[in-house]
């Protein structure tokens, strides 16, 4: 047996070759071998940045990131203001007709419109000639989807603190219920001005918000609160009416005392509570309709 007592190098079988291991020391006579640092053995890597040089990347990166609120908070600012001079140049209050299109009414013909254009129409009513001029005209042949466009700007008023109101107008049949509500297929003004809403404050990143619905009918001079729970009550007790008084402060402002307010937190929420909604409400056949609205109703 030999010892060797300088520092030799002996040759070690790896999995690439022969790798040479150096004897560093001999303790008790025996050699004590250390790896050659050449060797593909796995070392931990030394990060580049000390603790110091991190505090100061990420001091940088909040500067930033403050500068670059600032700056969103200025351009949020400008796009109000724009928005708020192209409704009023469009005026405060706009007022849009939409033609049903033609219907058989008890086995008669709807007359149609004589003319139309993008913000008139002319009709013959008796046979005298007469013409209305609107903000917007919306054809027969015009969607669900032309009629929100129009009316969309006004929901980011809305979201700015601006009160606003969409309000449909007619006689029973003219398609109101249609256009506000819509169907599964196609979804109408309400449906889509909830879903923007959300869409809108998803992407707010300087200020929260939060949503809340209410929905009240007048019906045969009668308020209605359609998100109320229903009471329980045996068979021979009496309907109670709803308890809703309507007052008005010094500014004009109503309020709606003792009216149902339900958070929302999303769409889907939004929806559910709107379909509760929609289902209290009060319905009737009429020569057009199956389940014409028979009612006044708002959706707050």
């Amino acid at each position: 047996m030999f010892i060797s007592d300088e520092k030799d190098q002996i040759p070690f079988a790896s999995e690439n070759g022969v790798e040479d291991l150096k004897c560093s020391d001999v303790t008790n006579g025996i050699p004590q071998i250390l790896e050659n640092p050449s060797s593909d053995s796995p070392i931990d890597v030394v990060s580049e940045h000390t603790q110091s040089d991190l505090d100061q990347l990420i001091s940088k990166l909040e500067e930033e990131i403050v500068g670059l609120r600032a700056k969103q908070k200025k351009f949020d600012e400008k796009r109000r203001n724009s928005l708020n001079k192209i409704l009023d140049i469009k005026g405060s209050i706009r007022v849009f007709c939409r033609i049903r299109p033609v219907s058989w009414n008890n086995n008669r013909k709807i007359e149609e419109p004589i003319f139309v254009d993008s913000d008139k129409i002319m009709v013959k009513s008796a046979g005298i000639k007469k013409e209305f001029e609107f903000d917007k005209v919306f054809c027969q042949s015009s969607i669900q989807e032309d009629v929100f466009v129009e009316v969309e700007p006004i929901l980011r008023s809305a979201l700015d603190g601006h009160n606003v109101c969409i309000l449909a107008y007619g006689q029973t049949g003219t398609g109101k219920t249609y256009t506000m509500e819509g169907t599964n297929e196609q979804p109408g003004i309400v449906p889509r001005a909830l879903k923007e809403l959300f869409h809108q404050a998803a992407l707010e990143t300087t200020t929260s918000m939060t949503f809340s619905m209410s929905m009240l009918e007048v019906y045969m001079g009668n308020l209605k609160d359609l998100l109320a729970p229903r009471p329980t009550r045996r068979v021979y007790e009496p309907i109670t009416r709803c308890n809703l008084n309507i007052q008005a402060d010094s500014k004009g402002v109503v309020e709606i005392e003792g009216l149902t307010e339900v958070p929302i937190s999303d769409f889907s929420k939004a929806k559910w509570w709107y379909a509760k909604g929609r289902r209290a409400r009060a319905t009737a056949s009429t020569s057009v309709n199956d389940a014409s609205s028979r009612s006044h109703w708002w959706v707050l």
